[in-house]
């Protein structure tokens, strides 16, 4: 409501379809965007490099973390920070719509073919770059948008890990 009062341009349709389904091309991205993004990621990776140990303690068992001496209400906060961080900067590019798809995706893939925390992990940042570049590639040569472009990368590797799972009858790696 607040954005056909206070519109961005002229279009107003074309703010609401791009707030909520993202950039309908790469080449839109400001630098900043693109500067942003990549320093977001650095910290993001900085962060889980640095508190690797804690953050696996905390996602996976936290009142045993905590009887450990691990603080987790403050890496619960940090992972929350960083996530939302993430939210946030993503919007431009994907929409508001699809970012919890980008976010699940790749982790629900991993998880049908590995076990271990490290693996998934992993397996999932290697997932979301690849369907990314993917996702990117295929809409600039059909016109699509790009963030359910991308969307739609994640959906089919997921199915296709499903598919993996299912003939190796459910056993993970």
């Amino acid at each position: 409501m607040l954005m056909n009062e206070f519109p961005a341009s002229s279009n107003i349709s074309c703010d609401v379809c791009s707030t909520l389904f993202g950039s309908t091309s790469i080449l839109t991205l400001r630098p900043l965007d693109v500067t942003l993004c990549v320093i977001m990621a650095i910290v993001v990776l900085a962060i889980f490099l640095l508190f690797y140990h804690k953050i696996f303690a905390v996602t996976f068992d936290e009142s045993f973390a905590q009887a450990s001496g691990i603080q987790a209400n403050l890496y619960n906060f940090i992972i929350a920070v960083v996530t939302a961080m993430i939210i946030v900067l993503a919007m431009n590019l994907v929409g508001s719509l699809l970012i919890s798809a980008l976010i699940i995706f790749p982790a629900l893939s991993a998880m049908r073919v590995f076990k271990s925390f490290k693996s998934v992990i992993i397996c999932s940042a290697v997932i979301s770059v690849v369907c990314a570049a993917a996702g990117i590639i295929l809409s600039i040569l059909f016109s699509t948008p790009v963030g359910s472009t991308i969307v739609t990368a994640d959906i089919v590797v997921f199915f296709g890990f499903w598919a993996v799972s299912a003939i190796t009858g459910g056993k993970r790696a």
